[in-house]
């Protein structure tokens, strides 16, 4: 049967192929006329705007999916009638403010929307009591509408036909259809996600696999830092310990697959310049070391939806003081979980374990990382 189901669909791409060779003359205006469009954002006059749909459909002919972000939606849908296109698929959609996909939303006639709302919520610009006053002035719900406690995922469950409760330590949320097999991580990053964000109900089929970072660095661990001068929540001892573990695997000449990521902001930029400084890592990572630390030294929010052999995270905020910010980042699971995910075989965390580990969800980190 699966053998029938490929020669059709072998013969169905050999017809696409032959129409394209066919009419190649016509496509090839229609595909010139498109592009103008997208770089003119202009129509001569009504009857030319009613040939739009047919344009997008030459388009899809010879390329089946077109990429693009919500922001450019306006420009690039905008004047397509509601219901033109076929499927909409929404990747990362937890992190996705609700608003951002109605206009790509109206525009199709099927959506399958992906993501997790357990992980990095939506950013809001906003502040929480003015979002709130204007839902409340159009009679719209906050707690189920606004960012960041609602996303296009959660809309997306809520409308579900198909829905699981899931108990979890936030208390109990229904999900459209849930995927509980997970293959990117290996110990001890994945029993740390499946405790503090999905209530153990995930099963692991990831294949431990050798590690060259563990070889050079050890088994994942929590290396505890304390004292130091500091600047806001930013400590230098805590640098210099990421330095020498880049340093250590620059020595064994490992491949640097590696995210560095923390909570905060200024511990990010003070990274960034720590390992620029440093001229023993430009001959190692053998690339533009400003890039490589713009794309692979950030916050946790920047790194959502990529993976790395190893990741180093690194908590600052060392004062005693600062338990603010380590309860906003303990206080919630999708910080945590976005962290330890990225990493598919070892996890460094870098930090004053004395107090991190009692701030929220950072006890199952302190209870499942050696020291």
């Amino acid at each position: 049967m699966q053998r029938l189901r490929d020669d059709v669909f072998i013969a169905g791409m050999e017809l696409h192929r032959a129409f394209i060779d066919v009419a190649a003359k016509p496509l090839r205006h229609n595909l010139g006329a498109l592009m103008n469009i997208f770089t003119s954002q202009t129509l001569p006059d009504q009857q030319k705007q009613a040939l739009l749909p047919h344009l997008w459909s030459s388009l899809f002919l010879v390329i089946p999916l077109v990429s693009t972000t919500f922001a450019s939606v306006n420009r690039m849908l905008g004047k397509l009638p509601l219901n033109s296109l076929g499927w909409l698929l929404v990747d990362e959609a937890g992190q996705a403010l609700p608003q951002a996909v109605v206009g790509a939303l109206l525009r199709t006639q099927r959506a399958v929307i992906v993501g997790d709302p357990i992980q990095i919520e939506p950013v809001v610009i906003l502040p929480s009591t003015l979002t709130g006053a204007i839902c409340r002035r159009f009679g719209v719900d906050p707690d189920v509408y606004a960012a960041p406690t609602a996303s296009v995922q959660t809309l997306a469950d809520a409308a579900s036909s198909y829905v699981t409760e899931i108990e979890g330590k936030q208390g109990s949320r229904n999900v459209g259809v849930p995927l509980l097999v997970h293959r990117r991580c290996s110990e001890p990053m994945f029993g740390i996600s499946n405790v503090v964000a999905y209530s153990n109900l995930m099963i692991s089929t990831k294949q431990p696999k050798p590690s060259a970072i563990r070889e050079a660095l050890g088994s994942s661990k929590w290396i505890h830092v304390e004292g130091g001068r500091t600047e806001d929540k930013w400590s230098e001892e805590e640098g210099n310990v990421v330095i020498h573990l880049l340093l250590q695997m620059a020595e064994a000449r490992v491949k640097p697959d590696v995210y560095i990521i923390t909570p905060f902001v200024i511990v990010a930029d003070h990274l960034r310049q720590k390992i620029r400084e440093d001229k023993t890592l430009l001959a190692w990572i053998n690339e533009d070391l400003w890039l490589w630390t713009s794309e692979r030294v950030g916050t946790v929010h920047t790194v959502q939806g990529r993976e790395a052999e190893a990741v180093i995270f690194v908590l600052g905020s060392p004062l005693p003081s600062q338990t603010g910010a380590r309860g906003w980042a303990g206080g919630r699971p999708n910080l945590l979980n976005v962290a330890v995910t990225r990493a598919k075989e070892v996890l460094y965390v870098v930090g004053n374990r004395r107090l991190w580990k009692d701030s929220g969800l950072f006890r199952e980190l302190d209870r499942r990382l050696e020291l």
